[in-house]
C-alpha cells in the first residue's frame, strides 16, 4: 500500500499550529519564554549585527534546503498549512482553485527579496557606515533578545494577523490558485528557490516511468513534473516543495525521493535551457504590464496605511491588485471572462456573478 504522504504533511503541519499554540500558552504561564521564530529577524541581524533565534532558524532551515530541497515550505509552514487548507475547503465546496500564471509576479518574491535583505546592504556601503559586529542582546536590552517577556513585540495584532492569515491563505488561493502566495510574495520561499538549484537531494524517477501524467495532475505547484523527470530524470524546477504528493500518486512506484545532480551544474549546458518544459502563461503581455502597475499601487496603498499592514500582506495585497484589475479590464474587452469556474460574462453581457464581481472590484477600488 502506497503511503499517504498528503495526510501526513496535513497532521504534520497541524502540530505545527498546536506547537505556536503552545508557545504562546507557556509565555501566558511562564511569564517568559523562547522569542518567536520570525524569517524576518534576518533583517535585523545584517542591518544590526544582532544575532537571533529567527536567525538562527533561518541558517537552519536554509542548510536544509541546501541539501534536501524545499521540504520545510511544505512540511514546517504554517502559511502554506492556510494555503493547502483553503484549497482542501474550496474543493470541498466544489470550487477549484485554477493556477494564475504571470511572468512578472512571479518576480515578487525576488524583489521582495532583495528589498529585505540586499538593499539595507547596499545603502550601508554607499552611506559608508562599517558592517555591524555580530552580538546578542539580553531581553532588557531590546526587541532581539533570545528569551523574551514581552512575546508580541514584533508581531502584528490579533486583528491584523487573523486578516493576513485570511488573505494569504483563502482570499489568494480562491482569486489566483493553490499556494499562490508561495508564487507570488513569499521572499523566503524566493530565498528557498535560489538554494534549491543546488540541492542534490530531489525528486526522481526510475526507468519503468511511463510519463503517464498522475503525478503532474497531483501537483498542488503545477511543475509538468512527469515531462520534467523524461527530459531529466529529475524535478528541475525550483517551484518544487518536497510534498511527495507526486510520489504517493505514481501508481509504479517509479517516482521517488532520491539523489541526482543539482540544477546548477546543469546551467551551462544548452540543452537543459532548451528541453526545459515551457509555461503557459495566462497574461498577454500588455496585461502584464497592467498588473505590474496595478501590484505597486495596491502595494504602496496598503503599506500607506498609517503603517499598519505588514508588509507581506501588502505584497499579497499587491498581487491580488493585479489579478482583480485585470479581471476587470477583460470584462470590458472580451465577449467571455471566467474567474475559475465561476463564468463572469458570456455573450458579451456580465451574469450575475460578474456583476457581483465588478460590484466588488468597484467598491474595493
Amino acid at each position: 500500500m502506497k503511503p499517504d504522504y498528503s495526510r501526513r504533511r496535513a497532521i504534520l503541519l497541524l502540530v505545527v499550529w498546536l506547537l505556536m499554540a503552545a508557545h504562546v500558552v507557556h509565555w501566558k504561564l511562564a511569564g517568559r519564554t523562547l522569542a518567536p521564530l520570525e524569517l524576518n529577524e534576518v533583517m535585523h541581524t545584517l542591518e544590526l549585527g544582532v544575532v537571533t533565534a529567527g536567525f538562527l532558524f533561518m541558517l537552519l532551515v536554509l542548510g536544509s534546503v541546501l541539501v534536501f530541497g524545499r521540504f520545510f515550505c511544505s512540511w514546517g509552514c504554517h502559511i502554506l498549512a492556510l494555503e493547502d487548507g483553503s484549497a482542501w475547503l474550496l474543493n470541498r465546496a466544489g470550487i477549484k482553485a485554477r493556477p494564475v500564471r504571470s511572468r512578472v509576479l512571479a518576480w515578487v518574491p525576488f524583489g521582495a527579496l532583495l528589498y529585505m535583505f540586499v538593499w539595507p546592504q547596499v545603502k550601508r556601503v554607499l552611506e559608508g557606515r562599517e558592517a555591524p559586529k555580530l552580538h546578542v542582546l539580553a531581553d532588557g536590552e531590546g526587541w532581539a533578545s533570545f528569551v523574551t517577556s514581552d512575546f508580541a513585540r514584533n508581531l502584528p495584532g490579533p486583528g491584523m494577523a487573523l486578516v493576513t492569515f485570511v488573505v494569504v491563505g483563502l482570499v489568494m488561493v480562491y482569486f489566483l490558485g493553490s499556494r499562490s502566495f508561495c508564487r507570488y510574495g513569499c521572499p523566503y520561499g524566493a530565498l528557498f528557490a535560489l538554494a534549491d538549484r543546488m540541492a542534490p537531494g530531489r525528486i526522481v524517477a526510475s526507468k519503468s516511468c511511463t510519463a503517464c501524467g498522475l503525478c503532474t495532475a497531483a501537483c498542488q505547484s503545477g511543475i509538468a513534473v512527469h515531462e520534467e523527470l523524461q527530459r531529466f530524470g529529475t524535478v528541475v524546477n525550483s517551484a518544487c516543495l518536497r510534498d511527495l504528493d507526486c510520489v504517493s500518486a505514481c501508481p509504479d512506484g517509479a517516482v521517488r525521493f532520491g539523489w541526482a545532480a543539482p540544477p546548477v551544474v546543469r546551467f551551462w549546458n544548452r540543452n537543459y535551457w532548451a528541453q526545459r518544459p515551457r509555461v503557459r502563461f495566462h497574461l498577454s503581455p500588455w496585461e502584464e504590464v497592467v498588473a505590474l502597475l496595478l501590484f505597486f499601487l495596491g502595494l504602496g496603498i496598503s503599506r500607506g496605511l498609517y503603517g499598519l499592514v505588514p508588509f507581506l500582506l501588502s505584497l499579497g495585497i499587491g498581487a491580488m491588485t493585479a489579478w482583480v484589475g485585470v479581471l476587470s479590464l477583460r470584462l470590458v474587452q472580451r465577449p467571455a471572462v471566467k474567474l475559475g469556474n465561476v463564468q463572469l460574462k458570456l455573450n458579451g453581457k456580465l451574469t450575475k456573478g460578474g456583476r457581483r464581481f465588478a460590484l466588488g472590484a468597484l467598491m474595493a477600488g
